[in-house]
């Protein structure tokens, strides 16, 4: 039951992430411009490219906080990623061959070598 709701869980958080990627795109670019206008704040010493890039730097917050549905794409990415995660993890603690003993598989490897 517990990887039935695994699966469930990493496929619906990863149709909800692809169904978002045009708004995780926009955000990218709403942070993309608030990282140039605050570059271009601190760096110019002319008060109109300063006020320009301000405004960027306003845009670029504004667009990025009215963007809801991108923070939602994120979370449903990483819920997916999540999911991924703890589906291999269990994979890896159902494994035979890996052990508490590290030199387990290299005497298993010594004695087929050897025979």
């Amino acid at each position: 039951m517990k990887k039935f709701a695994l699966a469930s869980l990493g496929i619906i958080a990863a149709i909800v992430a692809v169904a978002n990627i045009g708004s995780i795109a926009a955000l990218a670019l709403s942070a993309a411009a608030v990282f140039f206008g605050l570059h271009y704040v601190r760096k110019s010493g002319s008060g109109f490219v300063r006020f320009l890039a301000g405004f960027v730097l306003v845009i670029g917050i504004l667009s990025g906080i009215s963007n809801i549905p991108a923070f939602i794409g994120l979370l449903a990415a990483a819920g997916a990623y999540y999911a991924w995660r703890t589906w291999k993890k269990e994979k890896r603690a159902d494994d035979p061959i890996i052990d508490a003993d590290p030199f387990t598989k290299f005497e298993k490897q010594w004695n087929e070598f050897t025979k």
